[in-house]
């Protein structure tokens, strides 16, 4: 059992759980395939390499713990390649890169207010973080947006050094920074990579999110908990509705 009294630190995931998955990165995942395809002098292709990260465009499927669902740009990269093969663009990885950039400096979907439920977990003393499988400047600037920069103890990506997840690196990077041991921290995120990361970490709490890619079914077996979104932490943590 979690010991919720015990929980002096959040690390939220960013995509999907901060910010809704579907409406801020499926347009940009699916422009560029397209883009990278058609440089490549194969557009059939771009289908069937969503495909290969997991999501099946004709049907509108994303499967949850894709490479497009929680894995970092290089995953996506490193299976589009390997569908092209030898017809891959050597500046596909730059062409993906701008792509990216250019939705996540776009108009990105909070999941909820942030803001007011950030200053509600800093007033009652909680450490919060940020941590992505996405880049890290992408991890600042969508924090800048949001307008919660302020409330943030850390905000990291998978290529600032600590590795990404599932490994324990960027979680123990924020008990670092947050000043607290990993047993007192709880990991919010909206897929098992989120919570094997926590794991790995020896964190005290993994709590889901139905906010990503994945059911509430797909995410118990990993979770100590599950909620339909962050909204819900003041209740699970000090009973607050």
């Amino acid at each position: 059992m979690v010991d919720w009294n015990g929980i002096r630190g959040l690390l939220f995931d960013k995509d999907g759980t901060l910010i809704d998955f579907f409406e801020t990165w499926m347009p940009a995942y699916c422009e560029a395939a397209d883009r990278i395809a058609a440089d490549a002098g194969v557009p059939e292709a771009a289908d069937r390499m969503l495909e290969a990260t997991g999501f099946d465009r004709p049907r509108g499927v994303l499967v949850a713990d894709s490479a497009l669902a929680g894995g970092t740009n290089q995953e996506i990269i490193d299976v589009w390649c390997g569908e092209l093969g030898e017809a891959a663009p050597a500046d596909m990885d730059e062409t993906l890169l701008k792509i990216f950039a250019g939705h996540a400096t776009g108009e990105v979907a909070p999941t909820v207010d942030l803001p007011v439920l950030c200053s509600v977990l800093t007033q009652r003393g909680y450490m919060l973080g940020i941590a992505t499988n996405d880049d890290a400047e992408s991890a600042a600037w969508t924090a800048e947006h949001l307008g919660i920069t302020g409330m943030m103890t850390f905000v990291t990506g998978a290529d600032a050094g600590h590795g990404g997840k599932p490994g324990p690196g960027m979680g123990l990077a924020f008990c670092e920074a947050a000043g607290i041991a990993p047993h007192q921290a709880a990991m919010v995120g909206d897929s098992a990579a989120d919570a094997l990361m926590a794991q790995a970490a020896g964190f005290g709490a993994s709590i889901g999110v139905c906010t990503g890619a994945a059911s509430a079914a797909e995410l118990e077996p990993y979770f100590d908990v599950v909620l339909p979104d962050i909204g819900g932490l003041p209740k699970l943590l000090w009973g607050k509705n």
